[in-house]
């Protein structure tokens, strides 16, 4: 290769600042005995802080093939689990209607602060889907009605005839829903929290369920 780059990527990388700012200690005695009110606390701060789109998440499902599958998503909502949105003839969706085992992980790097929830992903009510869908812009939603994501892009030209008829029949029929489209909800069995320092490792602490509650303890980061 002649025009390969002189120098080591690795020192590169090794020059990018990966230290956060000064956050408090993290202890498990000192946390909320729920780990989803900690991740909406956290969230909460982020957007407070004008973190950009502090609500993405890295979403690792199981593929047909039992290879691990990631993927950015957008959460959207939160109670006792996390909510998210795909057509269920996606490659996420169709992974998921294989092995419902799911691992969602946040990351923002100005606080050095991750939250990692595994679980299991089950398609929520009906009328939680459709609400999310007529919410979408009428370009997303004719992507949905296509129904193309993940498959073999032809004719460049072609796919923008019909993603422009899509498009239309989404501005001249707003009211109508797509039965594929599904709002997800991660219920989580256990969450790994991690609370990065500016000069040392940090502090780790894990959420697993017992019963009906959650044990929650203090790890070594």
């Amino acid at each position: 290769m002649t025009d390969a780059p002189s120098g080591s990527f690795r020192d590169v990388l090794r020059a990018i600042p990966t230290r956060p700012e000064e956050r408090p200690v993290l202890r498990a005695e000192s946390l909320p005995t729920h780990p989803m009110v900690l991740l909406r606390t956290w969230l909460e701060e982020e957007v407070e802080n004008g973190t950009p789109v502090p609500h993405a998440f890295a979403l690792a499902t199981v593929g047909m093939d039992g290879a691990p599958q990631a993927r950015t998503v957008i959460l959207k909502d939160l109670d006792d689990a996390l909510w998210f949105a795909t057509s269920s003839g996606s490659p996420k969706g169709l992974a998921l209607a294989h092995e419902a085992s799911a691992e969602a992980v946040f990351y923002w790097a100005r606080s050095g602060r991750q939250i990692r929830v595994k679980g299991r992903a089950e398609p929520g009510p009906r009328d939680v889907s459709d609400a999310d869908f007529l919410a979408r812009h009428p370009s997303a939603r004719a992507g949905v009605a296509l129904g193309t994501q993940g498959t073999e892009l032809g004719d460049p030209d072609e796919a923008e005839r019909r993603l422009a008829e899509a498009r239309r029949g989404a501005e001249e029929r707003p009211g109508d829903t797509s039965t594929a489209w599904t709002a997800y909800r991660l219920i989580p069995t256990h969450v790994d929290v991690l609370q990065l320092r500016p000069a040392s490792a940090g502090e780790r602490v894990d959420y697993v369920q017992d019963g009906d509650g959650w044990t929650v303890r203090d790890l070594w980061p």
